[in-house]
Order: C-alpha cells, then sequence, then structure tokens
C-alpha cells in the first residue's frame, strides 16, 4: 500500500494522508468504565421559618428513605434493623441533620433501589420506639394531603434536586 501510494501523483497522496489522519482524529476513547459515580440523592431540606420546637424536643433529625410505602411501626424498626436494610437514614442512627438552621444541602449514598417514601423523621424522645418518630417532611406532591414522590437510584447515578419542605406545625400525614 504505502508503495502504491508513493507513485500516486502529489494531488492524490494527500487523500489518503488527509483521510487516515481524519480516522486517528475521530476515534473516541472506545469501551471504557462508566463514570465513577456513588449512587444516591441529594438536595435541600428546607425548615420553614418560626416553625422549629424546642430544642429539648429534638433528639435527632434525619433524612430517611424507605422502599416501603406506606410503613408501620412494625415495618419501621424491621426495616432500619434488617439486612440488608429497607429503611435508611442520614446522615446516621447516631448523628443529626444541623438544627435550628434555615436549610441544609445534604447527600445521601444508597444501593441503588426504589425508594417509595423519602422525608425528614424528627425523634422527640429518647426511647427509639414508633412513638418517639415523627415525620416533619416529605419529598411530595404538592396537593392536599401531598403524596410522596418515589425516587429510583441506580448503579451509575446520582439523583439531584430530592428537596425537602419542613414544617414542624404542618408535618405530612404519617403513614404510620
Amino acid at each position: 500500500m504505502i508503495v502504491a501510494i508513493a507513485t500516486l501523483p502529489l494531488e492524490m497522496k494527500r487523500l489518503p494522508i488527509a483521510a487516515i489522519v481524519l480516522l486517528l482524529v475521530s476515534c473516541d476513547h472506545g469501551l471504557e468504565p462508566p463514570p465513577s459515580v456513588e449512587p444516591g440523592f441529594g438536595g435541600t431540606v428546607n425548615f420553614e421559618k418560626g416553625t422549629w420546637p424546642p430544642a429539648d424536643s429534638i433528639v435527632n433529625l434525619w433524612v430517611f428513605a424507605s422502599q416501603v410505602y406506606p410503613l408501620d411501626s412494625a415495618k419501621i424498626f424491621a426495616g432500619l434493623f434488617s439486612n440488608p436494610p429497607t429503611v435508611y437514614l442520614y446522615p446516621a442512627l447516631d448523628k443529626n441533620l444541623p438544627l435550628f438552621v434555615d436549610s441544609v444541602s445534604y447527600k445521601f449514598n444508597l444501593p441503588p433501589g426504589r425508594y417509595e417514601y423519602v422525608g425528614v423523621l424528627q425523634r422527640i424522645a429518647n426511647d427509639l420506639n414508633v412513638r418517639s418518630l415523627k415525620v416533619v417532611g416529605m419529598f411530595g406532591t404538592n396537593d392536599s394531603p401531598p403524596f410522596p414522590i418515589p425516587v429510583i437510584v441506580s448503579a451509575f447515578n446520582f439523583v439531584p434536586k430530592v428537596d425537602i419542605k419542613v414544617n414542624f406545625h404542618k408535618p405530612p400525614p404519617a403513614p404510620f
């Protein structure tokens, strides 16, 4: 092939060289693994001004994601403590979202799955039982009453803008 190109007139030599250069420039990276993205979702929790309860009525405040809806007391505890869990807490069981702020951004890394009910959970007493838990915000529709919007997390995506409004005086209907 190279011998054949050498015997061509100058104008015709440029055509195969241009084709080879164009071919090399147009090649992409080929098959490569997808970008490294930790699955989950995130957004902003917005706290309505003037609705924060007294400090002694907040033991913990979490964002939660449940693969089960509607929840009842048995499903909450089974979901939190099963292996693998079906109810997840952010930032962790022994940690809190920041208290007495206007808003907080969060990034909740979770295993891939369909999360039927996402919201903010307040623990109002030291005992961890269904009576000490209160849903105070939910990722949901603007209907009255609101309905939860499921969040679907796949293996290679992070879902943004899962924003939750919290009004401690007007919480969403509790599913349990």
